[in-house]
């Protein structure tokens, strides 16, 4: 039940103490259980030179005038109470000794207790332990709700919501360092290592910014053929546009290349970014991509073209097979039909799709042209809009960007779909949270993301080189484990079963092309001749990332493999090989023959 008058004990002992912060721990430890607090108030000093301390009640203020208008509606704790307490600083100046004040009046308070400490801000200071976590957990990404749970469950603070939530205002501000958190921004990006470049306007105000980490620079000179780009939204409060320049590498893991906020997605914005990653692409001396993977994004689709000119420009395969749908299938599908009329419709409409998804698949350009022609036999005149915006928007113009005929002529390595940049925007947005964060904030949530993605792909890497898969384990990959990723040898290794299983066909030399890696045909080429896959027969893009030069180290052959091997060389024996047993008792008889004419002769 709630105090309504304070107890005769209200005054805390006087005493002696070494400190003036041990004076106030002790009056505060005092006044919590009996409804009030103590704040530290004038202080003064004597002739002897001693300093006087008030200690007073947290409410001693004067209340504000209720008649001043006022724009925003406030509140006030005081009550002009005048319960204090004095401290006096010995002459030597090593103690300090509390003492009551002779006048009743600092005696008594004009108000009655409080019924819990939280009411008074003294008590539910955090401590340097709390004010630490909560810097840490700040500096680490950590969302605030998770932050005051974490708060409540080890610590014993009676610190309000609005407590923590100023401590980790205060700690977003030591980061600032006093600055602007654009100025923050620029000088933390140079201080932590990052290759950056900012566009300014007339006024010195930033319009884009594009940033990658160190260690994305060296994934980067590693794995260079492959680059994602596609634009995210809602990542900060000015409403600028992130673009993600995504590469690929030897585990078919996305790695974060750079970052780029920019100005708007009109193709001057494009070019700016792309011309800035150019450059990067020439710090890191490393080769540009060989293909650049986009959506259908003219503006970004043109600067592509004109920063890199030499590389293979693809569209997502994904995002065509999703306007196809958004487009045409409401032709075929009407949902207020009957069930019988609406399953036809569904049925009708996955004809006209998988038609779609044929002509995507076709193998080679009569192939092609004579799919294209089925669909147009199949569904014209009837679905005459239909077939022409497949032609006119993807087919006629896009081709060479989408039918696996053209793409596969290519280095894709298996990637015709942006899904893995998709997968990237995901990944930040779980780390960024909300969209009204400066860009300052936002960078410092997207490193979080983007370090425990290296991290990741770090130890991916080690874990292969280390560990080989048992289904892997023949002498075929003997000679390059540990150096390809397991992805590639799976991938051959599939290639390897289509000896067992079918006759192959002539080699077109499309698998290779399209995935740097060696086919079906090659490989029965190295069993035919007893031989091993040697780290030439795959793309530079398969190597994993490693320090030390490869060396061709085989295993001794089994015997009877040697035995094999011999009965295809010639049958001249080595110096090495043993003669038959009735041989070398022949050569015997003769040398001693020979030995015996030598004594007569010297006789």
């Amino acid at each position: 039940m709630a105090q309504t008058a304070f107890s005769d004990d209200v005054l805390p002992p006087e005493g002696t103490y070494n400190s003036r912060e041990a004076i106030l721990t002790a009056i505060n430890e005092w006044a919590a259980p009996r409804g009030y607090a103590f704040i530290t108030g004038r202080s003064s000093r004597s002739t002897s030179g001693r300093q006087i301390i008030t200690y007073a009640c947290d409410r001693w203020c004067r209340p504000p005038s209720a008649s001043r208008d006022r724009q925003r509606k406030i509140t006030t704790r005081g009550t002009n109470c005048r319960f204090s307490i004095i401290a006096k600083e010995s002459l030597d100046k090593t103690t300090w000794s509390l003492r009551h004040r002779p006048d009743p009046q600092f005696s008594s308070h004009n108000h009655e207790p409080s019924w819990h400490k939280s009411a008074h801000p003294v008590h539910r200071q955090l401590s340097d332990v709390d004010r630490s976590t909560i810097s840490r957990l700040t500096n680490a990404g950590v969302a605030p709700k998770d932050i005051r749970t974490y708060i409540r469950q080890n610590s014993n603070t009676i610190a309000t919501q609005q407590d923590i939530y100023n401590r980790i205002a205060d700690s977003k501000r030591e980061l600032c360092e006093g600055q602007s958190t654009i100025h923050a921004f620029a000088n933390q990006l140079d201080k932590e290592g990052f290759w950056n470049r900012m566009q300014l306007d007339s006024d010195n105000r930033i319009t884009a910014v594009l940033f990658a980490h160190p260690e994305s620079l060296a994934y980067l000179k590693a794995y260079p053929d492959l680059l994602f780009l596609d634009c995210t939204y809602k990542t900060n409060k000015y409403g600028m546009p992130l673009l993600d320049m995504i590469g690929v590498d030897a585990c078919q893991r996305s790695f974060c290349i750079a970052f780029a906020f920019l100005n708007g997605e009109a193709e001057q914005d494009f070019i700016w970014a792309l011309d800035r990653l150019r450059s990067l692409y020439e710090l890191c001396n490393t080769r540009f991509p060989s293909v650049i993977l986009t959506d259908r994004d003219k503006a970004c689709m043109n600067a592509v073209e004109s920063c890199f000119p030499s590389s293979i420009s693809l569209l997502c395969l994904w995002h065509a097979n999703k306007a196809v749908l958004r487009y045409c299938q409401p032709t075929f599908v009407h949902h207020k039909q009957g069930s019988e009329a609406y399953q036809q419709g569904l049925s009708d409409w996955n004809d006209f799709f998988n038609h779609w998804h044929s002509i995507m698949r076709s193998s080679d350009e009569q192939a092609f042209d004579q799919r294209v022609q089925e669909l147009e036999k199949r569904y014209l005149p009837q679905y005459l809009e239909e077939v022409g915006y497949i032609k006119s928007n993807w087919l006629d113009p896009y081709k060479k960007k989408l039918v696996k005929a053209w793409v596969d002529q290519h280095p894709h390595f298996g990637n015709v779909v942006t899904s893995r940049v998709e997968g990237i925007h995901g990944l930040l947005k779980s780390h960024l949270k909300k969209s009204t964060l400066d860009l300052f904030e936002a960078w410092r949530a997207m490193k979080h993301a983007l370090l425990n993605q290296l991290s990741e792909l770090r130890s991916n890497q080690v874990r292969q080189q280390m560990r080989i898969p048992i289904e892997l384990s023949g002498s075929l990959y003997s000679a390059i484990r540990g150096w390809i990723s397991h992805e590639a040898l799976r991938k051959v290794e599939e290639q390897r079963k289509r000896l067992m299983k079918e006759d192959l066909p002539s080699c077109t030399g499309t698998f290779s092309r399209s995935h740097g890696l060696p086919c079906a045909h090659i490989l029965k080429a190295l069993q035919e001749q007893g031989q091993t896959l040697r780290l030439e027969h795959f793309h530079p893009h398969w190597h994993l990332s490693r320090h030390g030069v490869h060396q061709v180290l085989l295993e001794p052959r089994h015997r009877s493999d040697r035995i094999a091997a011999d009965s295809t060389t010639s049958k001249s024996q080595s110096s090495t090989q043993r003669e038959p047993r009735h041989s070398r008792q022949s050569r015997q008889q003769r040398s001693q023959k020979h030995d015996l004419h030598a004594v007569d002769a010297t006789n």
